[in-house]
């Protein structure tokens, strides 16, 4: 017997008078409790400089025509005998969404989003289900739909229960925001199929908004590069020593906010996003030169002369008094080293994988790596060899997260010119040598603990 149709189980009057009441207990509390728990998740973990980077958030409850018109599509033919049935099999009732500039932007979301608890919470805690991820952005709809999707949750507390309730997250970036408003994507969840001319021009445009995308990525990229250079200076420069004599007008002001700064640090911070705050506080100009001492780094040396910057290819102000945190009790039992964490916490990008997931992951970019070949190491090289990785991850059946392969492929290649080819076992070591000295560097680890950078190098050694 074929399944019936929602709507030969269910009439409209009483999904109607069902909706109206679910709506004001349920989906709207819901809603405002996605809302604050990703504002939090967001501002919690990224700094000022890459919150600027999300120019628009915003969220809504599925309308109740729509709701209906969903319910009666004939997927979910058999699925539905009650009301009580509607939200079991609809996830997007409730829906946030997040805009940022760039496509890279998507992954910082993504970061940030990691730290979101795996399981149902408690009432208006917001927990990821990292499951129910649908990547659109590196395989798009047929449509031409580019976006990252993944199910948030999140408890309502009526008073009489608590209702656990599924929330949809779509993350995109500016130019397949501005597709989907110039389009009216959700056409295409309509019944019927669209005009041919209008789903071939659809397509043409999307595809056309990709190459933008990927033009404006590489931009972001020279840009970031030229920002650093004025950040930290060339280096290959002849050091320039700082200006004698007190600072005067508004670059004494600058100072004063920095040192404010500095005495406020609880952990070390990186010197683009002081660079940064100040460029918003006195205006993109101030970077030309940064008060005559050529660079950041040499204006914060002369503004902080206290303040004390980290050895290293990324450099960090650190906080007064810093020192190595104690190893206190660490037992075998922690999968992941507490330096690790620590890292994490400064470098929200750093990987906080089990042990057992680093060698498929070193795996995975070596094969990768192999089959494309030498080449300059190119932002657009990069993307390619981990694109390669995740694909031949799904393939194998053990999916690697892109942001992963992305992180571990750019340190490696950051300080070279030619992307010569490694094994998963040259991988290994030399992103464990680099997260050991970035680890010294930033005061994680002594030089001295052997026990803790044994720890560190058995987790990343796949233990």
């Amino acid at each position: 017997m074929d399944p019936k149709p929602t709507h030969e189980v269910l009439g409209y009057a009483e999904f109607g008078a069902w909706y109206d009441g679910y709506l004001t207990e349920v989906l709207e509390p819901a809603l405002d409790a996605a809302w604050a728990g990703l504002e939090a998740a967001l501002t919690d973990v990224l700094s000022d400089r890459d919150l600027a980077r999300i120019r628009s958030t915003g969220g809504r409850v599925k309308s109740k025509r729509r709701t209906w018109r969903k319910l009666r599509q004939p997927r979910f033919d058999g699925m539905v005998s009650s009301v009580d049935d509607i939200p079991v099999v609809l996830h997007d009732l409730v829906g946030v969404r997040v805009t940022c500039i760039n496509v890279r932007d998507i992954e910082m979301v993504q970061s940030a989003l990691e730290s979101l608890p795996r399981q149902r919470a408690k009432p208006g805690v917001l927990w990821i289900d990292p499951a129910s991820e649908r990547d659109y952005v590196r395989e798009p709809k047929e449509s031409g739909y580019r976006g990252w999707h993944v199910s948030l949750g999140t408890t309502v507390d009526t008073g009489e229960r608590r209702v656990p309730v599924i929330c949809e997250l779509q993350v995109r970036s500016l130019l397949q925001d501005t597709w989907g408003e110039l389009t009216h994507e959700d056409t295409y969840s309509k019944d019927g199929a669209l005009p041919p001319l209008v789903e071939v021009l659809s397509k043409r445009m999307a595809d056309l908004f990709s190459i933008l995308d990927d033009i404006a990525e590489d931009l972001r990229t020279e840009l970031d590069r030229i920002d650093q250079e004025a950040v930290v200076g060339s280096e290959t420069a002849e050091p320039q020593p700082a200006e004698s004599g007190d600072l005067t007008g508004q670059a004494a002001d600058a100072a004063a906010v920095l040192v404010d700064r500095w005495r406020s640090l609880d952990r070390p911070t990186d010197l683009a996003a002081l660079a940064w705050a100040l460029q918003r506080e006195f205006g993109a100009e101030v970077s030309d030169d940064w008060f005559g001492h050529g660079s950041f780094k040499r204006f914060l040396s002369h503004a902080v002369p206290e303040g004390e910057i980290s050895t290293g290819r990324q450099a960090y102000l650190l906080p007064q008094d810093y020192a190595p945190e104690d190893d206190g009790d660490e037992t075998a039992e922690s999968t992941i080293p507490d330096q690790a964490v620590r890292l994490r916490r400064i470098d929200r990008g750093f990987p906080l994988l089990e042990a057992d997931q680093w060698p498929p992951l070193y795996d995975q970019l070596a094969g990768a790596w192999r089959r494309l070949g030498p080449a300059e190491p190119t932002n657009r090289y990069v993307n390619q060899l981990t694109r390669s990785a995740r694909d031949r991850s799904e393939t194998a059946g053990a999916r690697i997260s892109r942001r992963h392969l992305d992180y571990v492929a750019k340190a490696i290649l950051a300080p070279v010119d030619t992307a010569e080819p490694l094994g998963a076992d040259e991988i290994a070591e030399t992103f464990t040598s680099l997260t050991l000295q970035r680890m010294t560097d930033l005061r994680i680890l002594d030089p001295q603990q052997r026990r803790a950078r044994s720890k560190v190098k058995r987790w990343l050694g796949g233990g």
